[in-house]
């Protein structure tokens, strides 16, 4: 006689299977009368720039519901092209999220566990890793880096030795300087491996960093060659700043001002890009390393020059920078290219770490990408030609993965330090993306399945 199986377990076995399988899927919503997909690539190589935020929230732009700030450029290139609900910083934090960008692996993978201080013997060294615009100049490209790096000083593992032609900017972030940071290394804006502005001042880094890039955009035109542009601005993570002239006395405050000056950066990019013909054939990316840092230590209220409302929204989610919840990891994904991507918005959960690989196939450089990367080509995604089965999705925070995502599910698994006893949460995203409800011990069946992706214990 067979014995019927309780409903809870039966259950919880069908969710497990769904896990499995992949048949817990995230769609992709495409507009009606879209051009029917295609692959992502091209006759000619393509220009690529990638514009990455420090720290912006998840809630800062108007095309993901900001009531405040005014962001009218990156609205208009989320409506040109594809705009993501679901993508992630592999990291909530500045480096390992770097780290990870340029070489397709968690940063647990590659050894930057933490920001890094001042002549860190710690680094992205070149000759251990393959990166992103390594890559691109095998292709033919030529690359710049303007902004923050913060991926090491040292001899090894500065811009220039992972083969960017041209770096402009800052070697770490710009509070690493007293109050905020005890060093006695003093900042410095660089030009290559040259100091060309000792102490630069925060309000013009924004411009200034807009001017080598469009100056860079302008050269590359001219050469007739494709270019690969990485603009890593310093906003809007503190102490904030905006050029002297440039607080609009309609902002909403000075963070607003702030995001609304790089929006203006945007602006002035894609007018570049137009003025020189090359705009059609440039696939334009914006994202932010990280949430927003809602969360501050005390050190940064040093003189009272930071306040602690200076900072981002994470929109709907919980946490910001330096956690493992939804909000210090989900960021703002746009991505234009007009030749090529149809306007479209999806919530297929897309990783900074899959941009590697994405990039190098769109410059035809897939044959020299290593084969044990953690990112996977998006460009399907990007095109609505398929969505991949359910992948695994980690968190990455302080050297170890301390969550993970399959399908709708989320796992977050903490060990106890300093004091602090160790968690175990399980949420679904779609019924509970602000993580209010913890279900782990009414899934012991999904909890386990998803454990798996998990280092154990330290």
């Amino acid at each position: 006689m067979r014995v019927p199986l309780p409903a809870r377990l039966i259950a919880a076995l069908l969710v497990l299977a769904a896990v499995l399988t992949g048949t817990l899927r995230l769609r992709a919503m495409q507009p009606a009368g879209a051009p029917s997909p295609a692959p992502l690539g091209a006759s000619r190589p393509p220009n690529i720039i990638l514009i990455l935020a420090d720290d912006l929230g998840y809630g800062d732009l108007g095309s993901y519901g900001s009531p405040v700030i005014r962001t009218p450029h990156l609205d208009a290139l989320a409506r040109d092209g594809f705009r993501a609900t679901s993508a992630y910083a592999p990291s909530p934090s500045c480096s390992p999220t770097r780290a990870s960008i340029l070489t397709g692996r968690y940063a647990h993978r590659v050894g930057i566990r933490a920001p890094l201080s001042p002549r860190s013997p710690i680094g992205l060294r070149a000759d251990a890793h393959v990166t992103l615009p390594q890559l691109l100049r095998g292709r033919g490209y030529r690359t710049m880096l303007v902004g923050k790096w913060h991926l090491g000083d040292q001899p090894g593992t500065r811009p220039t030795d992972h083969a960017f032609d041209r770096f402009v900017g800052m070697l770490y972030s710009h509070d690493y300087t007293d109050p905020w940071v005890a060093t006695d290394e003093r900042l410095a804006l660089y030009d290559g491996t040259r100091r060309r502005i000792e102490q630069p001042d925060p309000s013009t880094l924004t411009q200034t960093y807009t001017a080598e890039a469009r100056t860079f955009i302008r050269d590359s035109g001219a050469a007739r060659q494709p270019f690969f542009l990485y603009l890593e601005h310093a906003m809007p993570h503190v102490p904030l700043a905006v050029a002297s002239g440039d607080r609009r006395t309609t902002s909403a405050s000075l963070y607003a001002a702030v995001v609304e000056a790089l929006d203006d950066s945007v602006g002035e990019i894609r007018a570049e890009l137009a003025a020189t013909g090359q705009a059609s054939n440039t696939i334009v990316i914006f994202t932010s390393d990280n949430g927003p840092w809602n969360a501050m230590p005390d050190r940064m209220f040093g003189r009272d020059l930071v306040k602690p409302w200076d900072h981002g929204s994470t929109g709907p989610f919980r946490g910001g920078k330096a956690t493992t919840y939804e909000g210090g990891h989900r960021v703002p994904f746009i991505a234009a290219w007009p030749s090529r991507l149809a306007p479209r918005v999806s919530d297929v959960p897309i990783s900074l770490v899959d941009l590697l690989p994405t990039l190098a196939s769109v410059a035809g450089a897939t044959a020299s990408v290593p084969r044990d990367l953690d990112g996977i080509d998006i460009g399907p995604v990007l095109t609505g030609a398929a969505a991949p089965a359910d992948r695994v999705l980690l968190y990455d925070h302080l050297g170890r993965a301390e969550a993970v995502r399959v399908g709708a599910w989320k796992l977050r698994l903490t060990y106890p330090v300093d004091g602090a006893a160790g968690v175990t949460e399980l949420f679904h995203l779609l019924r509970d993306p602000g993580e209010r409800h913890d279900v782990a011990r009414a899934e012991p069946v999904i909890v386990a399945t998803l454990r798996r992706h998990l280092p154990p214990a330290p």
